[in-house]
């Protein structure tokens, strides 16, 4: 992260408040852990998105949904949790399809179920080193990885 200037709080005139030194650097380890916080579930929330879409590809494959409920079911899918999640974007049925064609890709590899519940035993959130918010988030080992299977 940037270094900011250590800049003394805003002290409010109507309460009897006596900033020292030591506030200022207690608040500003509560800001510094708070950021931290914040990267730390982005970082958590795209781990967990990614493996989602792995299940969700998974269980198109695996279920074989076109020939048990018909040719439109992803179309149906899609609908289905479009509505339940308005909010969401991601539930096209083209990006439902791409799910499948990831687990397939990745599936059709030896071990990668294996790998991946390896991977998710390894990750230490607490390890992450974070630099900014919202950039610099390297998942380069397990892209690394996943290629190379």
């Amino acid at each position: 992260m940037t270094e900011k200037k250590a800049e003394k709080p805003f002290a409010v005139s109507s309460h009897d408040v006596h900033l020292d030194s030591d506030y200022i650097q207690w608040i500003h380890s509560v800001k510094e852990r708070f950021r931290n916080a914040q990267i730390k579930t982005a970082v958590k929330i795209n781990y967990e998105q990614l493996y989602f879409n792995w299940q969700m590809g998974r269980d198109l494959a695996v279920r074989r949904m076109e020939e048990k409920w018909g040719s439109g079911i992803v179309e149906q899918i899609s609908l289905d949790l479009k509505n339940e999640f308005p909010e969401v974007k991601g539930f096209s049925a083209r990006n439902l399809w791409n799910m499948k064609k990831w687990y397939l890709f990745y599936a059709s590899s030896e071990d990668v179920e294996a790998y991946i519940r390896h991977a998710e035993s390894q990750i230490n959130m607490e390890s992450v080193k974070l630099h900014q918010i919202g950039a610099e988030i390297k998942m380069e080992k397990f892209i690394h990885i996943m290629i190379k299977n």
